[in-house]
């Protein structure tokens, strides 16, 4: 998957903590270190430099901050947005399942980076890369496609391994993500997937306990 890219600050931060560092050697070493410039430069050079690199770096934190939040609202928008009709009709549950089917057979590529297997110790793979979907997150119809590549890994761990199944419904106000009102249930127990995998991206992961 791939959408928004956000350089880290913490480079910046190091490379602070590198600059403060000039002036010490250049006092305490002025053969070794910088002999051909005076130490008042060095200090000079050494202190704007910091304030640059840091100012950089608070900027980038506070940008991917920011993007952070707006990315976890879009999420709790299109969770609430969700809205089940009374009657399903049998076109829209099996546009539901061929649309999940897909996203299964899909995962091998939309989450790579987990090594997706389906098995619950990917759970904890998942949860660590979650905060990168968060970073890809910039409308809300990216949202919706995040929500169904990790709602629908999750329903299918439940049902691999815990003996939970599918109930595909659609919600015809949601277009080509109607799917993302689908459920799984279990000896008269429900369990909704995409609802957990907003809980996830949203930073929640001991919902993932509610799988097993």
């Amino acid at each position: 998957m791939s959408g928004a890219k956000f350089h880290p600050s913490w480079p910046y931060f190091l490379l602070t903590a590198v600059l403060g560092l000039v002036p010490v050697l250049n006092n305490k070493y002025p053969a070794q270190f910088y002999p051909a410039l005076s130490p008042w430069w060095i200090e000079v050079i050494a202190v704007f430099g910091g304030v640059v690199t840091a100012f950089m770096g608070f900027s980038r934190g506070w940008a991917l901050l920011g993007h952070f939040s707006r990315a976890k609202s879009l999420v709790r928008e299109t969770i609430s947005k969700r809205s089940r009709p009374e009657t399903q009709d049998s076109e829209g549950s099996n546009n539901a399942g061929r649309m999940i089917s897909r996203l299964i057979r899909n995962s091998d590529e939309d989450l790579r980076e987990i090594a997706p297997d389906f098995t619950p110790s990917s759970l904890r793979r998942l949860a660590r890369y979650s905060p990168e979907l968060v970073k890809e997150i910039e409308t809300e119809e990216d949202a919706q496609i995040r929500l169904g590549v990790v709602g629908a890994y999750l329903g299918e761990i439940a049902c691999r391994n815990f003996g939970w199944k599918w109930k595909f419904l659609a919600d015809p106000a949601l277009g080509r993500f109607s799917y993302l009102v689908s459920v799984v249930q279990k000896e008269g127990a429900e369990l909704d997937p995409f609802f957990l995998a907003g809980d996830l991206l949203m930073g929640r992961k001991a919902v993932l306990k509610q799988i097993c």
